[in-house]
């Protein structure tokens, strides 16, 4: 069976709210009936419709679903085929579904451990597309199942080399974004695509995430201090700080931090936890190789300008919002989205962008403009993908991708390894709390949209 794209008509003004939904709209709700009910004797059965939902789940929690969303869509799937009791939990990458039954029979359980992958949004528009009609009782278990197969073994829908073009591309725009020049844009495009290429020979012989995070924070700043002392001299405007925080977004972007925290704000502090602690795992790789690089080069007498904290090194308004729009763009091409999603992607980020300007230009700073942008992006994006009936997880995570704090990162390690301690723990808290305000502005927009289409479909 082939899933393909709903209509989109409009019936009249804002109706859209009440027709379109979205996987977690589908999921909140009850189903209108279960497809046939269940015998809880029969073993075989309780088990094919468990295994079903536990399937979903896991796509969702490997492709950067939420805790919430992934255990409320499961349940979803399994009350629509006839076990609304059906309950899953989430602890960070294991997966359990159960159902409880007579008395006199045990309750049977299911669980899943997730491997996680490289995120595929265009499997994550199908699985979304696949709910949609299980909640809507159009397939059977033995269809929905013969999907889900289906979609796991799918490739790509484009190639690793288009996927590394997305990455330059963000790394590129981050450069513009931040106030870099075309060229300074060109030598980050480079540097992406050698960490990126050298990270996958890595991954290919099973060296661990967190060395592979160190080769990559060493490429990136390796780079932008070569290109600083071999250019700087010729009239040319290099600014490693720019370079290394680029680098730094595209290998920390779609990791778990801005996840971490959704989840906890969500009501599941252990998922959290355990995200949280694997995000500082990996990004302690990323500084680890950025330390060693300054180093080195520091040992050869070759340094990078000292980093003034107070210069935001912001591209003028249109420019920024150019950048940021190319930026969510490049990083749902890298995430193998859909081409409406990409287009989508690009709409928010530069939303988001505009609003982040407008904001921190008023004065009331970098992590209030974050969070009104981030609000903004999961408003705006969860209305815009149910327009175009694609999961708001695409557009909204790709969306955040420009506002990532890479260059406050970058400068609070430049300042702890700079004897400026004081200045460096300021700055690493000012990271962690624009990634607090991006998460908690994507749940809270993504919240208000989901009640805006409630009380539209209330009201017809």
């Amino acid at each position: 069976m082939e899933i393909r794209d709903a209509p989109a008509p409009f019936t009249r003004p804002l109706a859209w709210l009440g027709l379109r939904k979205s996987t977690m709209d589908l999921a909140v709700e009850p189903p209108l009936s279960p497809m046939a009910p269940v015998d809880l004797d029969d073993d075989g059965a309780v088990t094919d419709v468990l295994n079903l939902a536990l399937e979903i789940a896991g796509i969702l929690l490997s492709s950067g679903e939420g805790a919430a969303d992934t255990v409320a869509q499961g349940e979803s799937v399994a009350a629509a085929f006839g076990l609304p009791g059906a309950t899953v939990e989430v602890t960070f990458t294991s997966l359990t579904i159960g159902v409880n039954r007579r008395r006199g029979r045990p309750p049977i359980s299911v669980i899943r451990v997730v491997n996680y992958r490289t995120i595929d949004m265009t499997r994550v528009t199908r699985v979304a597309r696949l709910i949609d009609l299980i909640v809507r009782r159009q397939l059977t278990v033995e269809q929905a199942t013969a999907e889900v197969e289906q979609i796991i073994a799918s490739p790509h829908p484009h190639s690793f080399r288009v996927a590394v073009l997305g990455w330059a591309m963000l790394g590129c725009a981050v450069v513009i974004q931040l106030g870099g020049s075309p060229l300074a844009g060109l030598l980050s495009m480079v540097s992406t695509f050698a960490l990126m290429y050298a990270n996958r020979y890595l991954d290919g012989h099973r060296l661990p995430k967190f060395f592979q995070q160190i080769v990559g924070g060493f490429i990136a700043a390796a780079w932008a201090l070569l290109a600083y002392v071999f250019l700087s001299d010729n009239f040319v405007d290099i600014q490693p700080s720019t370079l290394v925080a680029a680098g730094i977004i595209v290998l920390l972007a779609g990791l778990t931090l801005v996840g971490a925290i959704e989840d906890a704000i969500t009501g599941f502090p252990v998922t959290s936890a355990g995200r949280g602690v694997e995000t500082m795992i990996l990004t302690g790789g990323v500084l680890g190789g950025i330390t060693i690089a300054l180093a080195v080069f520091a040992r050869l007498g070759m340094s990078p300008p000292p980093i003034d904290p107070t210069i935001s090194g912001n591209a003028p308004l249109y420019l920024a919002v150019f950048a940021a729009g190319v930026g969510a763009a490049g990083f749902a091409v890298a995430s193998y989205a859909t081409v409406r999603a990409t287009w989508l992607a690009a709409a928010v980020g530069a939303i988001g962008m505009v609003i982040f300007q407008v904001v921190t230009t008023t004065g009331l700073g970098v992590v209030v403009g974050s969070a009104l942008a981030a609000c903004a992006m999961g408003l705006f994006g969860g209305i815009l993908a149910r327009i175009a009936t694609v999961p708001p997880l695409i557009v909204t995570i790709a969306g955040i991708t420009p506002l990532l704090p890479g260059l406050s990162v970058y400068r609070g390690l430049s300042a702890l390894t700079s004897d400026q301690t004081g200045i460096g723990v300021g700055l690493m808290f000012q990271a962690l709390a624009i990634a607090v305000a991006l998460a908690a502005g994507i749940v809270f927009g993504e919240w208000v949209t989901r009640n805006l289409r409630r009380s539209a479909a209330a009201d017809q």
